[in-house]
């Protein structure tokens, strides 16, 4: 399970992924994509596409994704 947040997220891209990435005050940088997925998104709700990451930082597990339309990085999801 986890706790979802949604909320912008300041991340260091390397070659396209995430690399580093700010919360809370702190720098966690990305030791491992887990996993990654596409979504396109609500189109009736004019969403874009969103690009999502599970990763392992700082000894945890977070879920990030990239709107591509806003071209903004989320925390979407912290893993307990």
């Amino acid at each position: 399970m986890g706790r979802i947040l949604d909320r912008p997220l300041p991340v260091q891209e390397k070659e396209g992924y995430p690399a580093i990435f700010r919360w809370n005050g702190r720098s966690y940088p990305v030791e491992k994509i887990i996993d990654a997925w596409k979504d396109t998104g609500c189109w009736w709700e004019n969403e874009g596409r969103k690009i999502f990451y599970r990763v392992m930082a700082g000894g945890g597990v977070f879920e990030i994704y990239l709107d591509t339309k806003r071209n903004t990085w989320f925390l979407y999801k912290i893993y307990d």
